[in-house]
């Protein structure tokens, strides 16, 4: 117990790290809104999907507070879904009626504004594609699961460019 060392430890253990970023982009913003998503497009529950992918990536990045209030809010973000694509791409050359292979492209406008209802980011467009095969000529290709990983990707795309405008 007579260590200077282990006392000096002990301090420092007990006290903790009292890290915290000091980004200037975020003092004023920092509490978000998300309105519902709006699918405007004929992907399936795609709204759902991404509203709870988009919610999720920007609270696992920490940079925003989401609210469910709109009066406690300083950003409203909406999303709007608009363009869901199927293309075919891979063809079976023993079958060249049915497409063995699948495009998916789907497109979202983001736009953002403050509290006062002035625009910060106006209809931004992302995309995000992903491919799905069929297992056999006679099975149908299940793109839930494609749907799914779209959904994930254009989330994280959709807090990352959020979290990165130039302010």
């Amino acid at each position: 117990m007579n260590n200077p060392f282990f006392l000096i430890f002990s301090l420092l253990f007990v006290s903790g790290c009292r890290y915290k970023s000091n980004d200037s982009r975020f003092q004023d913003h920092r509490v978000i809104y998300i309105q519902a998503i709006h699918n405007q497009s004929l992907a399936p529950q795609l709204g759902h999907f991404l509203n709870s992918k988009v919610r999720e990536h920007i609270i696992r990045r920490g940079h925003f507070v989401i609210t469910s209030d709109v009066k406690q809010c300083d950003l409203i973000m909406s999303v709007t879904v608009n363009n869901y694509r199927q293309d075919p791409e891979i063809y079976n050359p023993e079958d060249t009626l049915l497409a063995a292979g699948f495009n998916l492209l789907i497109q979202a406008e983001i736009s953002l504004f403050n509290r006062k209802g002035e625009v910060i980011i106006d209809k931004e467009v992302l995309y995000q594609n992903a491919s799905v095969l069929r297992s056999s000529s006679t099975s149908n290709p299940s793109d839930r699961q494609a749907i799914v990983s779209l959904s994930d990707s254009l989330g994280r795309d959709i807090a990352g460019f959020i979290e990165n405008h130039l302010w």
